[in-house]
C-alpha cells in the first residue's frame, strides 16, 4: 500500500489516546482509547488495527 500513515494523539492527564488512520485513497478513520483498548479491522485488506490508552497502536495482517 503506498501513502498510508497514522497520526496518534496521547492525553496522559486522563488515560486516552486517539489515532487517525489514512490508508491511501481506499480508506480514512479514528480510533479512540479511553481508559480501555480498542480494535478495529481495515475494509480494504482486513488488517486489525489495535490502539491503548497510552498511544501504542499495532497491526496484523489476516492470515492468507
Amino acid at each position: 500500500m503506498n501513502h498510508w500513515g497514522v497520526r496518534v494523539r496521547v492525553n496522559s492527564w486522563s488515560n486516552a489516546a486517539e489515532a487517525h488512520v489514512h490508508m491511501g485513497k481506499a480508506e480514512d478513520f479514528t480510533m479512540k482509547a479511553y481508559g480501555t483498548r480498542v480494535s478495529a479491522t481495515t475494509v480494504m485488506d482486513g488488517t486489525r488495527l489495535t490502539l491503548t490508552p497510552d498511544g501504542e497502536i499495532t497491526g496484523q495482517w489476516p492470515p492468507q
